[in-house]
C-alpha cells in the first residue's frame, strides 16, 4: 500500500500524462530537456555537457519538448493560458507560434517523420484521446474513439503507427500500445501489473526503450517494437530512472536519473547509456 501512495504521489508530480522529458536534435549534437529549478522551462545542451542554456524563460511550466525532423523547430507544452496547449519555437527559442485552441487539455505533441504533421493527445471531447493535425496547427482529426484514456504518443520512424500509453481507468496501471494509422489497428505491447511509460522508438524502428517499475525501481528496459520479452538497461538501487530517448545513430539512450527520497546535490541529472549499459554524465543541471 506504502508503495502505491508513493507511486501515484510521483505521478501526480511528473504530471498525470509523463510528459516527455529530453530529446536529441535529429543530427545527435544536441539534447532539448525541460529544466526544473523554480519552474520549468525549455533548455538545450551539447550532447558533450557544454553551452547549457535557456531557450525562453516563463513564469508558467513548459515541457515536454520535441524536435521537427529538420531540426529547426521545438513543439512543447506549455500551460501559460492556465491549461495545457502545444506551442512551437525555432531552435533559437524564438518566433513563438501557438498550435492548438481549446478550453480543455492539448498536450504532448510529435512530429511525423515528414515534418508535416504533429499527433497529440486532448481531452477536448470529456475523454483522454489522440489526435493529428497539420504542423501550423490547422485541419485537425481525431485518431482514437475508445473509452480509455491515451497519452503521450510516439510517432513511429516510418511513419505508420503510433506508440502510446492506453490506460483504461484512472486507477488502472497504463500499458503501451500501438496504433497502425492505415487500419486503426490497436496492438499491445506490455502487460504489468505496475505499468509501463515514457516510451521511445529507436530510429530504426525495431525497438522501443522505456521505463519498466521492477521492486519498486524505475528501470530503463528495451524490448522488440513488435513486441515480446525486454531487458534491463537501467537499474540502480536508490535511484530512479525517467524520459529514456534514443539517439539517432541508435547507439545510446539518453535518460534522467533522481533519487528515491530526499535530494541530492546534482541530482536529477542527465545520462546517456550505451547498448551494453555503460552510462555517462552528460549534465548535472538538475534536467527533466
Amino acid at each position: 500500500m506504502h508503495m502505491r501512495i508513493s507511486m501515484f504521489l510521483l505521478m501526480f508530480w511528473l504530471g498525470f500524462q509523463f510528459g516527455f522529458g529530453q530529446v536529441w536534435s535529429p543530427d545527435g549534437n544536441k539534447i532539448a530537456f525541460f529544466y526544473i529549478h523554480t519552474i520549468e522551462d525549455i533548455y538545450t545542451v551539447n550532447i558533450d555537457g557544454t553551452n547549457f542554456k535557456i531557450l525562453e524563460g516563463h513564469p508558467e511550466r513548459d515541457f515536454a519538448p520535441r524536435w521537427s525532423p529538420d531540426g529547426k523547430h521545438i513543439i512543447f507544452t506549455s500551460v501559460r493560458d492556465g491549461h495545457h496547449e502545444i506551442y512551437r519555437f525555432n531552435k533559437q527559442g524564438e518566433r513563438l507560434e501557438k498550435l492548438t485552441e481549446s478550453d480543455h487539455n492539448s498536450e504532448d505533441g510529435d512530429y511525423s517523420p515528414n515534418g508535416k504533421h504533429i499527433v497529440f493527445s486532448s481531452n477536448r471531447t470529456g475523454n483522454q484521446e489522440l489526435y493529428i493535425m497539420d504542423n501550423d496547427g490547422s485541419n485537425l482529426k481525431q485518431l482514437t474513439h475508445t473509452e480509455a484514456l491515451e497519452s503521450t504518443p510516439r510517432w513511429s520512424p516510418d511513419g505508420s503507427k503510433i506508440l502510446f500509453r492506453h490506460q483504461i481507468s484512472e486507477e488502472a496501471e497504463a500499458e503501451l500500445y500501438t496504433l497502425t494509422i492505415g487500419s486503426g489497428k490497436l496492438m499491445r505491447l506490455t502487460n504489468s501489473p505496475e505499468g509501463e511509460f515514457h516510451q521511445s522508438w529507436s530510429s530504426d524502428g525495431k525497438q522501443i526503450c522505456y521505463i519498466k517499475v521492477v521492486n519498486g525501481i524505475f528501470e530503463v528496459h528495451v524490448m522488440p517494437s513488435e513486441g515480446g520479452e525486454s531487458h534491463k538497461l537501467v537499474s540502480k538501487s536508490g535511484y530512479q530512472a525517467f524520459y529514456p530517448n534514443w539517439s539517432p545513430d541508435n547507439k545510446h539512450i539518453a535518460f534522467t536519473r533522481d533519487v528515491t527520497e530526499g535530494t541530492q546535490e546534482g541530482l536529477p541529472a542527465l545520462f546517456v547509456v550505451d547498448m551494453k549499459g555503460e552510462e555517462k554524465l552528460i549534465s548535472s543541471g538538475n534536467s527533466f
